[in-house]
Formats: structure tokens, sequence, C-alpha cells
């Protein structure tokens, strides 16, 4: 139970962070999502289904605090990250490390085609464009954060 409050507590923290310091780290107008980090995180140090719900629960707030057209679909997002990092709960540490991080990759791929390809469907810009200027970009600098901050906490390390 204590587990639970923590890591909600910090969860929230993240979100509050997210915010109100997101656009400090926005680089050429792209910002990296730190709550998909704290998921991802959740879904391997903790359990499968903590990760869903948690995921469900700070998208939906990030979603009502940002004013989105689309309510809900960070909250879809997250909770289906929350899902797939959890299948590897208690095995990641007996993957190899660059399968580790093609996974990581994969986990921020699926988050970012879910709220940026839906997001835009109804712009002007070529979905070509949206992948390449937008989608791939953002994939790679979260992941850049991400591994820096799996490398302090020790993530997916024996």
């Amino acid at each position: 139970m204590i587990d639970i409050l923590k890591y909600s507590l910090l969860g929230l923290f993240v979100l509050i962070f997210q915010v109100m310091l997101g656009d400090v780290f926005s680089i050429l107008g792209l910002s990296p999502s730190f709550l998909v980090i704290f998921i991802i995180y959740v879904g391997l140090s903790r359990s499968q289904m903590f990760a869903i719900w948690l995921g469900f629960f700070l998208g939906f707030i990030i979603d009502a605090l940002t004013g989105t057209h689309m309510l809900g679909l960070s909250a879809l997002a997250l909770s289906i990250v929350g899902y797939l990092s959890g299948l590897f709960h208690s095995r990641i540490v007996r993957i190899p490390v660059i399968v580790q991080y093609l996974l990581y990759t994969g986990f921020l791929l699926v988050f970012f085609i879910i709220t940026v390809m839906v997001a835009l469907q109804d712009s002007q810009w070529a979905t070509g464009n949206i992948f390449f200027l937008i989608l791939l970009p953002r994939t790679i600098y979260t992941l850049a954060l991400l591994s820096g901050i799996f490398i302090v906490l020790k993530v997916g390390a024996e």
C-alpha cells in the first residue's frame, strides 16, 4: 500500500513537472514527455496492472489540465505503454542491453504515434512530414533523456 501511494505521489510530481517546466526542456519546439518515461519505469519496476492504471489516471489528468480537444488520448497511450512495459517486468535484466533500448524505443514510438498522429490527423501536414519532423525527433529526444535517467537509476542492470 505504501508503494502504491509513493508511486502515485511521484507520478503527480512528474505530471506537475511536465506541465510547469516541460517547456524548459523544449528544443526547437520539441518537448519530451517525462510521463511516458515514468510509466515505462513503473511498468518495469512494479506490476503491469499498476502501470496501466497509473498511466490511465496520469494521462487523464494531463489531458484535463492541458485542455486538449481529444480528452483521454494521453490516458489511452500511457495505459498501452504501461501494459507493454509491464510485460517485461522482472524479465528486463535477462535481455541484452541493446535489445532493452530497442524495446524502450518501441514503447516511446507507440506513445508518440498514438498521441501525435491522432492529434494531427486533421491537419494539413502529410504523414511523412509528421513522422520525420515531429514524431521521430521527439522519440529520439525522449529516448536520450530516458537513457540518462535509466543509467542513473540502473534500470535493467543486474
